[in-house]
């Protein structure tokens, strides 16, 4: 196809291979996040970082093989990283977690584990059958999150009672740092995209950023920490 064309640029520039003129990233090169689509998936990274492909299949409401296929542009640019947990991969915002902690966040991110977390969270001392009926995980998952210490278990004579483990509290602390610099990279990226990113608001769990997409504009609210499980279930709802 002769590219020289209106139509074949337009093509392309649909496709998110070629950013409007005046757009183009720092550096040259070809925008990859002047895309709808993978300005979406990157978004729900952001939020549900560990997601794998069905998941996010999911979120954006596209076809497996297509979420792949941008994955692999996203992938390509430095934006996201893949790493695989048991016969699943994972994939992540660049620079945002820790290479050790991707397998605890995957895990939590599986199922209806991040809900049982919230759940005691905001009910500490919950029973077993009433966090099933609010959270949808069975025994077995609440079992396996109290065994990896992300919550505790009591016996309460016939019941069985819930409570917030330390762990996480930890991890949320020792990522606050990192939330600074991440929010900071978040930044610089998009704007080496050609998003002309505008800081709206922003606050210890969230960066909420305007960026130009093409001829209009769109807030994009990312998560900063990820083992924010109040921000990261609020971003699901």
């Amino acid at each position: 196809m002769n590219e020289k064309g209106g139509l074949g640029r337009a093509l392309r520039r649909m496709m998110g291979v070629v950013p409007p003129s005046g757009d183009r990233p720092r550096g040259g090169g070809e925008s990859v996040l002047m895309n709808a689509t993978r300005l979406r998936i990157f978004q729900v990274l952001c939020n549900r970082p560990c997601s794998h492909v069905r998941a996010i299949s999911r979120e954006v409401g596209v076809a497996p093989p297509s979420v792949l296929w941008h994955l692999e542009k996203l992938l390509g640019r430095g934006l996201v990283r893949r790493q695989s947990i048991g016969n699943r991969a994972v994939y992540y915002p660049s620079d945002m977690l820790e290479a050790g902690d991707v397998e605890l966040l995957a895990f939590i991110e599986s199922g209806h584990r991040g809900r049982a977390i919230k759940t005691v969270l905001d009910h500490p001392g919950i029973s077993q059958g009433e966090l099933v009926r609010l959270s949808g995980a069975n025994g077995h998952a609440l079992g396996a999150l109290a065994g990896k210490g992300l919550m505790q278990m009591v016996k309460d004579g016939r019941h069985r009672r819930y409570y917030p483990a330390t762990l996480l509290r930890q991890k949320q602390d020792h990522y606050e740092h990192r939330a600074r610099r991440f929010r900071q990279s978040l930044l610089s990226r998009l704007a080496d995209e050609g998003l002309a990113p505008e800081t709206v608001r922003y606050d210890r769990h969230h960066l909420e950023v305007r960026v130009t997409l093409g001829t209009s504009e769109e807030n994009l609210l990312l998560l900063c920490n990820p083992f924010s499980l109040e921000a990261r279930m609020l971003n699901r709802e």
